[in-house]
């Protein structure tokens, strides 16, 4: 192929097609489109899972992305955190609580020296390695400082600057897997600042240069393992307190404090600075960070806002590829309008039982019942009674509904299972409530979780085929929440606490998860919403919908096991409907109510598996 032309010193090739397997930074002109085209690399935080402990200012990150390792923290931690790529958990303890120490070295060959230790703000020493299982002491520094940096190995270590309580400190010192040996000085005196590299070749950035902390600086400066130069290459935003990940000649910059707290990331390439469109959620400073300039991990610390110490972790990726999005899409509507139908099944299999009416005189609650198929609905034999935000769980063809409400404040502690074509009575509840949930457990391992009766209860039921058995409460009453997961793994999220007072003040932001004999605290909910709806396992939840007390919403949240992050849209906003599926991949919403009447819409989601390279065509806006 002949050269079409030269742009920014980037061959460019006319091609009749584009290329299958293009690589980051390749520009190409199709000649059977007319299209420019290039593949850009994609520069993004997500958020993990979060921290086990509340590691606070000074928290130190060691190893890589998907081997990282926490230690210490305020107020002078001893306990260290393993990351495996998704999940915290926990690591050996240090021999010395610390904050703001230094790190270097991997997950399982770490090192973590100096810092400040209890009581007081006395200075550390203190030298310790990690063997992927415990601690060991080895020698002191030789000269104790807290607000230190590091970088290198285990075995070849590198301690820079830092702060022994009187004074801004330039000292470097040098380890070797047995003992440290003072090199010369840092240009400058800096303490809260970052470094990347190995002993031989390392980069010093950021920081500030007086005791307050408060005279951020930008300068910079190159160390061969023997001296320091400093260079001008000064980054874009000065701040403290930031984290960092890679070598000497590519690496980034980002969170810290200016102030105030920043959520922006810099990126180096050995020759200057650049701000990239990449931001930090939690805008976190004081955290540990490990990682390298396409794949880092910035934890714990400060979140600014609110000022608070926090157990956020975001994982910096830069990637070609795009994870295929999912989209919302119309399906059939049902033939029947009602709000709070309880709901069995999944997206090709659901049934709706029951409802709260558009017509008739006040409280008309309905015994209809439709099932649908994947593409249409169709009406079943009706419920035995007329029921209202009763609770359903099971499958098309092995399902129950247990509780509700059959007309005023008539509460009922009716259960009833279903086999795809007829109803059957079931053993009681213990206690009659309704509160709508979604579809939860299965017709001989049903859960029935909270609900209304008329005060809001925290109960939790459990069914074996044969007899409801009273367990364990949830840690907060909570009605007309949202569902999903098995009777062993089982999540519980927003809602509300209690039936007056105004919302969304009584909808708690919370998460409960069960495991089959208790409930604990999962992530916080990014919003607070009743009357929603959700989807999909413990691990892999989905929620859907709902309504804030004074607007229905169309939005969506995904739930990973640890955290929650926004998804894709609804196509019109729905609460108090049915849903079903598998959750983040796979999902319905049916019925219920839209943003101002009763709705009989459908809408189904799809998250395809896999990616596709992040092609874009350049045009003179690019």
């Amino acid at each position: 192929m002949s050269t079409y032309r030269t742009l920014k010193g980037q061959l460019i090739k006319k091609v009749s097609e584009d290329p299958t397997n293009p690589v980051e930074g390749q520009i190409w002109y199709n000649t059977t489109t007319g299209l420019l085209k290039g593949l850009p690399a994609l520069l993004a935080w997500s958020s993990t899972g979060n921290t086990i402990n509340t590691h606070g200012n000074g928290v130190v990150g060691i190893g890589t992305q998907p081997a990282g390792l926490l230690v210490g923290g305020s107020p002078y931690m001893v306990q260290a955190e393993e990351f495996d790529g998704t999940v915290y958990s926990a690591g050996g303890d240090t021999n010395t609580g610390r904050v703001y120490g230094g790190g270097a070295g991997t997950q399982t060959a770490g090192l973590y020296f100096g810092g400040g230790k209890s009581p007081g703000s006395a200075n550390a020493g203190e030298t310790e390695e990690y063997n992927g299982t415990s601690w060991s002491e080895q020698n002191d520094m030789n000269t104790a400082r807290q607000q230190l940096t590091g970088c290198g190995t285990q075995t070849a270590g590198l301690a820079a600057a830092g702060y022994d309580n009187t004074v801004t400190m330039d000292d470097t010192e040098e380890y070797d897997g047995t003992s440290w040996t003072s090199g010369n000085n840092t240009p400058e005196g800096v303490l809260q600042g970052n470094m990347v590299g190995t002993q031989t070749s390392a980069y010093f950035f950021g920081g500030a240069t007086n005791t307050p902390g408060s005279a951020v600086t930008s300068s910079s400066a190159n160390y061969d393992g023997t001296n320091w130069t400093a260079v001008s290459t000064p980054v874009v935003t000065a701040r403290r307190l930031a984290g960092a990940a890679g070598t000497a000649t590519d690496c980034i910059f980002f969170g810290g404090f200016i102030p105030p707290g920043t959520g922006a990331t810099e990126q180096y390439d050995g020759i200057s600075w650049a701000t990239t469109p990449a931001t930090l959620a939690n805008q976190n400073r004081a955290g540990g960070s490990f990682g390298t300039s396409s794949a880092a991990v910035f934890a714990g610390g400060t979140a600014h806002p609110p000022g608070s110490a926090t157990t956020a972790s975001e994982a910096f990726n830069r990637s070609v590829d795009v994870v295929l999005g999912g989209a919302w899409a119309s399906a059939n509507n049902s033939n029947t309008l009602s709000e709070a139908p309880a709901s069995i099944g999944t997206k090709a299999g659901l049934v709706s039982v029951g409802g709260y009416g558009p017509s008739g005189p006040s409280n008309a609650h309905s015994d209809a019942v439709e099932e649908y198929d994947g593409t249409n609905w169709t009406t079943a034999t009706a419920y035995p009674t007329n029921v209202y935000s009763g609770q359903g769980g099971g499958t098309l063809t092995a399902g129950i509904v247990s509780g509700g409400n059959s007309g005023g404040a008539t509460f009922i502690n009716n259960s009833t299972t279903y086999n795809g074509s007829s109803w059957t009575a079931a053993p009681t509840l213990n206690s009659a409530r309704d509160g709508t949930a979604s579809s939860l457990g299965t017709q001989t391992a049903a859960l029935h979780v909270g609900g209304y009766d008329p005060t809001v209860r925290a109960y939790t039921e459990e069914f074996n085929g044969s007899s409801w058995s009273e367990q364990n409460d949830m840690s907060t009453a909570r009605t007309r929440g949202g569902t999903a997961g098995t009777q062993t793994a089982a999540l519980y999220f927003n809602g509300e606490s209690t039936n007056s007072g105004p919302i969304p003040s009584r909808i708690p932001n919370t998460t409960e998860e069960y495991n089959g004999t208790s409930w604990t605290a999962g992530g916080t909910v990014p919003e607070r919403f009743t009357r929603l709806n959700g989807s999909g396992t413990q691990n892999n939840a989905y929620r859907i919908g709902g309504s804030t007390g004074s607007a229905v919403v169309a939005t969506t949240d995904f739930y990973n096991g640890t955290s929650w992050s926004s998804s894709d849209n609804l196509i019109s906003a729905q609460n108090w409907a049915n849903s079903g599926g598998s959750g983040f991949s796979d999902s319905i919403i049916g019925r219920g109510r839209g943003s101002s009447t009763y709705t009989a819409v459908t809408q189904e989601y799809t998250r395809p598996s896999g990616t596709e390279k992040n092609v874009k065509t350049i045009t003179s806006s690019t």
